[in-house]
């Protein structure tokens, strides 16, 4: 009998590829080129038997040419056998994974566009190093009857125009994806090649295009001087057979693997209320292919039977530990138990222990999912606890109207500290796409940086400038200025022992600087009193105009500082009237 284990649905291989899409997405740059790199190396084993079987065989070539395609049909799948097994990149396989992961909101048209490119010129550059280092240098391909078949086929290729080579390239990356879609859907290593050759027989007897594939039997015929230039070659052959792949692997994995198996599906177990079942990646590592399997969803039922068991074992031990009678001389004695009364007593003690333990691991798993979550950016995995709710939604294809705590955390700003009951502690991973961001801000992050840092200096030092008494003094050195300045504290009708109020109580240096004159004194006081007001220096209105009349007395001046008690001077004094301009008012005895 076959064991179902080792073979997965069409939904679940659907499953299988948006999560190898996703953990492909989580690659470095330098990783996914040296896949790439490695891929290119393998993948050309098909493309050396294939030139090996049409330079080697010309009679056969001549006479029976369908059978020489038969039997390189045969040969390009330990190629792709190669490429699968060791986990590698291929540019064609990644065309499948990146589609359907896309249409199925799982990775980012920046992840895709990386992917491809990479993979592609990857896949080149390992091509090109199998054909000048292994091949050419080791002289397997300098031999006559090598050169003239891989002449041969390099001037087949280019025979077509660039429409038919288009449309080969559709179909021929339309069975690749099939081949990649099927090996999928098996576990043993003997039925994937089996699964995956079909397909690829297919498209190679029938001479359809693989961008890749075409790469060794392009460059060695370069090689080997066909006649034919390289912007021919790229021109004709591999940019209409690049772009066809992308059109036929897209429409596969967008048409077939999103829609029919994911759209369709999920869409009738919704209207036909079916069972629900969760879905894990059971091979979440890197440079492996996904294998995704379903487990049923606990029911609340079934979690509130296991806590109920839980609570009744820990009841009875509780019972039976503190015993409700007051125990004798003779009961607390030890006595010693011999034959079936041991036994019977060890194992209830056994069935009870093993019964408590396992009520207290399935409850613990079920309360406490939260500090096992799958990881962030990963599809959920197998073995962990619940996703977040955009992995979550990609594997199940609903969004569920439960907010994920992560995302209520990140949207509200909160944040757990160490004595916090809940720790969010849920690792994530980060895409190619968000890599390269990053790489590319870092430089104009640094350099904003740098520019905030001396902006606040700047603002900083003008702060304290304008916090200086000697700032605000050098706005007021000429006479004029302090003319102005009383002129406005006279048409606010503020007094000068208000002007000083205010001072004291924003505890700043003068209000409005002294403008020193010839005849001005700092030393003169008025009426004998302190001119100190502030707790800081001295502090008062300037005098308007002062005259040199040769004595210590200034005889024309508009204020005059007197005193100030904030607790009882708060208010204007009756004999401070607000005078012109023209008239001058003589200093208060």
């Amino acid at each position: 009998m076959v064991d179902e284990s080792l073979y997965l649905t069409t939904h679940e291989t659907a499953l299988a590829v948006v999560a190898t899409a996703m953990k492909k997405s989580r690659l470095r740059l330098d990783t996914l080129f040296l896949n790439s790199f490695i891929g290119g190396i393998l993948f050309t084993s098909g493309g050396m038997l294939y030139v090996m079987i049409h330079s080697y065989c010309p009679q056969l070539v001549a006479q029976n040419p369908g059978v020489v395609n038969l039997l390189q049909g045969l040969m390009y799948p330990i190629g792709l056998f190669y490429v699968v097994i060791m986990g590698v990149d291929l540019f064609n396989s990644n065309v499948l994974f990146f589609s359907t992961a896309l249409a199925r909101n799982a990775v980012s048209i920046l992840d895709v566009f990386i992917s491809w490119m990479v993979s592609y010129w990857g896949n080149l550059v390992g091509t090109i190093f199998v054909c000048y280092v292994i091949c050419n240098y080791s002289g397997i391909s300098k031999e006559q009857d090598f050169i003239e078949g891989s002449v041969s086929i390099i001037m087949t290729k280019c025979s077509f125009t660039f429409v038919e080579n288009l449309i080969k390239g559709i179909a021929g990356n339309f069975f690749v994806c099939l081949a990649i879609y099927l090996q999928l859907m098996a576990k043993p290593l003997h039925v994937k090649l089996i699964v995956m050759g079909l397909p690829i027989f297919t498209f190679v007897s029938m001479g359809f295009t693989h961008c890749i594939a075409d790469m060794y039997m392009l460059v060695i015929g370069l090689i080997n001087r066909a006649p034919v230039s390289v912007g021919v070659v790229a021109w004709k052959v591999m940019l209409p057979g690049a772009i066809g792949n992308i059109i036929g692997g897209s429409f596969f994995g967008v048409v077939i693997t999103w829609y029919l198996h994911l759209v369709v599906v999920e869409r009738d177990q919704r209207e036909l209320n079916l069972p629900r079942y969760e879905v894990r990646d059971e091979q979440p590592e890197l440079n492996i292919d996904s294998r995704v399997v379903r487990q049923p969803i606990p029911e609340a039922e079934e979690e509130a039977e296991i806590l109920n068991e839980k609570e009744e074992l820990e009841n009875e031990m509780l019972d039976y530990s503190t015993h409700s009678h007051t125990p004798n001389s003779a009961e607390l004695n030890p006595r010693a138990l011999y034959g079936d009364e041991a036994i019977r007593i060890s194992n209830e003690l056994d069935r009870a222990i093993s019964r408590l333990s396992t009520a207290s691991r399935v409850s613990v798993r079920t309360l406490n999912r939260h500090k096992s979550k799958s990881p962030k950016n990963v599809f959920p995995v197998y073995g962990m606890g619940p996703p977040s709710r955009r992995e979550s939604k990609i594997a199940s294809g609903i969004d569920d109207d439960e907010e994920d705590i992560d995302e209520v955390m990140e949207r509200d700003n909160i944040s757990l500290d160490s004595n916090s009951i809940v720790m969010d502690r849920t690792p994530s991973a980060t895409y190619i796409g968000d890599q390269l961001k990053k790489v590319l801000s870092r430089k104009k992050s640094n350099a904003k940086v740098k520019d905030l840092e001396n902006q606040y200096a700047r603002n900083r030092k003008m702060s304290l400038r304008r916090l200086s008494t000697s700032s605000v003094r050098s706005r007021f050195r000429s006479r004029n200025s302090v003319a102005e300045w009383n002129s406005r504290l006279e048409r606010a009708n503020i007094s000068p022992r208000a002007a000083a109020a205010a001072d004291n109580v924003a505890g700043v240096d003068h209000f409005a600087p002294h403008y020193r004159s010839a005849s001005y004194r700092p030393d003169y006081n008025p009426r004998g009193m302190n001119r100190t007001i502030s707790t800081n220096s001295d502090i008062g209105v300037s005098p308007r105009d002062m005259r040199n009349t040769g004595t210590d007395t200034p005889l024309d001046s508009e204020f005059n500082v007197e005193s100030f008690d904030p607790e009882t001077d708060l208010g204007v004094p009756d004999d401070d009237k607000t005078v012109n301009n023209d008239e001058k008012k003589s200093p208060r005895s």
